[in-house]
C-alpha cells in the first residue's frame, strides 16, 4: 500500500486531504433493514435500541455492507472522485483509502484525497510567500470548508461535568432526545478540557511539553 501511495503521490503531487469515514453500525436502521429486521411502531424505543445493537454485533454481513454502500456513496456522492465533476472539495482527481477495525471490529476507513491541479508543498509555501492575492485566496477557501464550534447550551450548567449529564442508551428516549443530550455532553466535555485558558491546565500543551517547559 505504501509503493502504490507513492505512486500517487509522483502522478497527483501531495494528497490534499485525509478523510477518515467512520459510520455508526450499533443504532443505524439501515444496517436493520440488510438482515432482513424488522419491528413494529409498537417497540418501546429501549427495546427498538437492543435490536439494533444486537443486530449489528451479530450480523458482521449486514454491517459490512452497511459500512461499503456508506463508504461509497461518500466517495462516489461527496467526493466525485475521477467523474470530472464538482464535489465538496473541489474537483477530486484521485483517493486511496485503507479500511481498518476498531478493538469491537467496527469497521472504519482512512483515505488521501488529491485535487485536480494540486501542487506540491514547496511550490505552495513559494506561492503563500511571494503572492499575497493566492494567499488570500487559499485562506477563504480553507475557511469555507473548515468549520468548528462549542456552543453553550443555556440548560447545562458550566459546572456539571460530563459524567454527571452522559447520555444513555438503557434510559427510555426516542433518537433524538439521545442526540441532543449527546450534543450537549460532547460540548461539555469541550469545554471542560479541550478549550485554551489563561490557566493552562493539565490537559492543555499548547505551552507545554511532557518534559520539556516552553512556556507558562
Amino acid at each position: 500500500m505504501r509503493s502504490k501511495i507513492k505512486a500517487l503521490i509522483v502522478r497527483y503531487g501531495m494528497p490534499a486531504f485525509w478523510l477518515t469515514i467512520n459510520p455508526a453500525d450499533l443504532r443505524n436502521p439501515i444496517v436493520l433493514r440488510l438482515a432482513g429486521v424488522e419491528y413494529g411502531s409498537d417497540v418501546l424505543p429501549t427495546a427498538a435500541a437492543a435490536i439494533r445493537q444486537a443486530t449489528a454485533t451479530s450480523n458482521p454481513v449486514a454491517v459490512a455492507q452497511f459500512f461499503h454502500h456508506t463508504c461509497k456513496s461518500v466517495i462516489d456522492g461527496l467526493l466525485r472522485s475521477n467523474t470530472s465533476q464538482m464535489g465538496i472539495f473541489g474537483q477530486v482527481s484521485n483517493h486511496f483509502g485503507v479500511v481498518e477495525t476498531n478493538g469491537r471490529g467496527m469497521l472504519h476507513l482512512h483515505a488521501l484525497v488529491w485535487l485536480s491541479g494540486n501542487v506540491d508543498f514547496c511550490t505552495l509555501r513559494q506561492r503563500l510567500l511571494e503572492d499575497d492575492n493566492f494567499a488570500a485566496k487559499l485562506m477563504h477557501y480553507l475557511e469555507s470548508i473548515i468549520v468548528e464550534g462549542v456552543k453553550s447550551p443555556p440548560d447545562v450548567d458550566s459546572n456539571i461535568t460530563p459524567a454527571d449529564i452522559a447520555p444513555s442508551s438503557q434510559n427510555a428516549e426516542t433518537d433524538q432526545e439521545f442526540y441532543v443530550k449527546l450534543a450537549d455532553d460532547s460540548d461539555t466535555v469541550a469545554r471542560k478540557a479541550q478549550m485554551h485558558s489563561q490557566k493552562h491546565n493539565a490537559t492543555c500543551f499548547k505551552y507545554h511539553q511532557k518534559g520539556n517547559a516552553k512556556g507558562t
